[in-house]
């Protein structure tokens, strides 16, 4: 099992600048027997992070089912992402109380993306303030979704939402069911089984230990960033010279 991991570079590089997309990817059929995968929809592929401006963060999710009733598929189920910053968070559940948890080298969970694919779709925003959830209203991730014989979903905000992190963040992606109890029927980080029942539990953690994965921006976003430093000194001397 592996947790994935945003270095402070990829945090800088957030702030202004252009951050290399990278896509993590998941086994397929890695589902118990026993629990419905919603026609596939419920077996996530791969998830890409990337931000499509400077200031916002894009998880795009594909998973192996087609998500739109118009063609045949299956237009239900929760796509979850849960992420620790190294600020107050919690190991014990999420925002929306399913029995799903995340035990980060940095601490426990203290943001909540919170999905579902049925009426069009829909997306809400959740921070952990030490004892409780509180859900951002003004900050809601927007939906998109694209349906295929594999399908995508699309969850963007502003990287400032999520606090902005400067130093190393985790996250990790889940897919569930309807029902308010449901667990991780499959989760990004997770070649294997998540859960054997829906009520599972199941935590996201580096216990054995996982691989990390950073994001580094393009070579051109290196060039640009030195360019600015060498722009920045020359400024400085100028102002000393003319002093």
């Amino acid at each position: 099992m592996k947790n994935i991991l945003f270095s402070s570079l990829a945090a800088a590089v957030l702030a202004g600048g252009a951050l290399k997309a990278q896509t993590f990817n998941d086994a397929s059929g890695d589902i118990d027997p026993s629990i419905s995968t919603g026609g596939g929809t419920l077996d996530i592929l791969s998830t890409e992070v990337s931000n499509p401006t400077p200031t916002d963060i894009r998880f795009n999710i594909t998973v192996n089912g087609n998500i739109s009733t118009n063609t045949g598929g299956v237009d239900w189920g929760n796509f979850m992402v849960g992420i620790a910053t190294g600020g107050t968070g919690t190991t014990t559940g999420n925002a929306w109380n399913r029995p799903i948890n995340l035990n980060s080298p940095i601490g426990g969970m203290n943001y909540w993306i919170g999905s579902w694919v049925n009426g069009g779709g829909g997306a809400q925003l959740w921070s952990y303030n030490g004892t409780s959830w509180i859900e951002q209203t003004g900050s809601a991730p927007t939906i998109s979704l694209t349906a295929g014989a594999t399908s995508q979903i699309s969850l963007t905000l502003l990287f400032a939402s999520i606090g902005a992190p400067s130093g190393d963040w985790y996250f990790d992606v889940y897919s569930s069911g309807g029902g308010a109890s449901d667990s991780a029927v499959d989760a990004l980080s997770n070649p294997d089984v998540a859960i054997t029942s829906w009520a599972g539990p199941y935590t996201s953690s580096q216990n054995p230990p996982g691989t990390g994965i950073s994001v580094v921006p393009e070579p051109s976003t290196y060039a640009l960033l030195a360019i600015s430093a060498l722009g920045l000194a020359g400024y400085a001397a100028r102002r000393r010279a003319r002093r």
